[in-house]
């Protein structure tokens, strides 16, 4: 998976709370403006750059809703536990067992890595596309150097979580494939 493609899955869950925020400094800025020292031209070019922003953010949230609504449950949980950190989410899903082997583990989130890559190009969300609507936009270029930084530092987060997970030699204790 590539590592704006990471971002995006990472920024699902802050999405919505992004686009109401646009809203509300879009709201502000334009109540502001007649007290502004800029333009009204500048000021205007701002609340449409805002909105253009807001309207990327939304389409984005839809098109990765519509991307999570075509993978089965389990793959669902697969991504809320590696990218979404959703905990409320996680524990409607405890009937799933995430408990299994490491190398079930990677096997599966690159199984799934593969599938999220295909569907994202599928619907247009390229790296270019992604370059295009978020470069100007400091949370989507900070959260990548961050991927960047972080990808050979990135330890087991079942471990943390203290999910159970079988040992190497021990085999799939789980029943997971």
């Amino acid at each position: 998976m590539k590592d704006y493609q990471k971002v995006l899955l990472y920024a699902y869950p802050k999405l919505e709370r992004m686009a109401e925020d646009i809203g509300q400094i879009v709201l502000a800025k334009a109540r502001a403006s007649v007290m502004g020292r800029e333009t009204a031209l500048a000021c205007a070019e701002k609340l449409i750059r805002y909105n253009f922003l807001r309207g990327q953010i939304l389409f984005l949230k839809d098109e990765l809703d519509g991307m999570l609504s075509g993978f089965s449950r389990e793959e669902r949980v697969w991504l809320e536990y590696k990218y979404f950190r959703r905990k409320r989410e996680l524990i409607a899903y405890a009937d799933l067992r995430l408990s299994c082997s490491e190398r079930t583990y990677f096997r599966r989130q690159q199984r799934l890595a593969r599938a999220v890559n295909a569907e994202l190009v599928r619907r247009g969300l390229t790296e270019e596309w992604f370059f295009e609507a978020f470069s100007g936009v400091s949370f989507f270029m900070s959260a990548l150097e961050s991927v960047r930084r972080a990808e050979g530092r990135m330890v087991d987060k079942r471990i943390r979580a203290g999910i159970p997970c079988a040992g190497r030699s021990g085999g799939d204790q789980s029943g997971c494939s």
